[in-house]
């Protein structure tokens, strides 16, 4: 099940006795989290029925602890998060897995547990096999590119904000960057905009201003000018960056993942597939992968293919101590000079 199915039967008031919420979304996790728990206990029941443990308890703890009878008849609700019982390889008694599944299949009407986990778990496992039999497992993967929008919309909704288009499609190109977008950082960034707007419609420069400190933003520019071959301004704004203290290896792996989705786009439309298309096997939005294409364009496959070579070079010498930011400089000289 997926967190979204899962939100939707909490507030239909469809509780199960044993969750397993795993993935790699802390923020949607811990917002499912508070959910179970608001449904199953009020404010002021939590002091005696709410159980936070920061790591797994021995078997005969776990026990003890969820047959624990409520103070005045409540529930006793249990929370064990960063579980490794569910995990691939974990070595551990089998009379301790044995007792923990018997556990699970005659829970109290009183006890809830909830397990929280960031690793994959092994699907095999009897521990796995018995919360998917007796509760859910609740899947928590990042959000795919097409999801990232309505999710902006949503909680700018919830915000009672709205974003303009081109402040929209700021955000949007910017984050495209980043190897995985944490909804973590997206919700503090909407509150800050939300928070600073002067309006309700949150506008490009507000937005731009609000998230210029983050390093995948800030660089965002310099990717833009270089892939639009603009090379005086690609120049000035890696001096900026530089002087800055941005590091020289990570601008160079920013740059790489943009020439290689730019060989990909490349390619790609070579095949005659449409921008839309491109966009979904990049896994980047609609309108990202169109700018891509329109990019790709200004390039020929064998530059780029050359320059990714370059890079991976640059790479293995700057990491060696054989070269220094100039061989960054270099890479987007020749690139934009083609």
């Amino acid at each position: 099940m997926d967190y979204k199915q899962a939100l939707t039967e909490i507030k239909k008031g469809n509780i199960r006795k044993l969750y397993l919420l795993i993935g790699e979304e802390p923020f949607l996790m811990r917002q499912t989290e508070n959910e179970i728990i608001n449904a199953l206990l009020a404010p002021e029941e939590r002091d005696f029925g709410l159980n936070v443990l920061e790591k797994d308890p021995a078997a005969g703890e776990l026990v003890s602890l969820v047959d624990t009878v409520p103070f005045m008849g409540g529930k006793n609700v249990l929370l064990i998060r960063g579980t490794q019982l569910f995990k691939s390889g974990r070595k551990g008694d089998d009379l301790d897995y044995e007792r923990i599944v018997a556990l699970f299949e005659n829970l109290p009407t009183y006890s809830f547990i909830i397990f929280t986990a960031n690793d994959k778990a092994d699907k095999r496992k009897k521990l796995y096999k018995a919360v998917e039999k007796q509760g859910v497992v609740v899947d928590f993967s990042p959000l795919k590119p097409k999801e990232i929008r309505p999710w902006i919309v949503s909680k700018l909704e919830e915000l009672e904000k709205k974003m303009s288009p081109d402040a929209m499609e700021y955000v949007l190109s910017a984050i495209s960057l980043m190897p995985q977008v944490s909804l973590g950082f997206l919700n503090g960034e909407m509150e800050k905009a939300a928070l600073y707007s002067k309006g309700r419609v949150i506008s490009k420069e507000e937005v731009a201003g609000i998230m210029a400190a983050v390093p995948e933003i800030s660089v965002f520019k310099l990717i833009e000018a270089v892939s639009q071959k603009q090379l005086a301004l690609a120049l000035t704004l890696l001096e900026e960056q530089l002087t800055a203290g941005e590091n020289t290896l990570r601008l160079l792996a920013l740059l790489a993942r943009q020439v290689r989705m730019l060989w990909q786009a490349c390619g790609l439309s070579a095949k005659g597939l449409s921008s839309n298309l491109v966009a979904e096997e990049l896994g980047v939005p609609p309108f990202v992968g169109e700018k891509l294409v329109q990019q790709s364009r200004k390039f020929s496959a064998p530059r780029l293919a050359k320059t990714l070579v370059a890079i991976a070079e640059a790479d293995r010498k700057l990491k060696v101590g054989q070269a220094d930011s100039s061989a960054l400089e270099q890479i987007i000289i020749d690139i934009c000079r083609e």
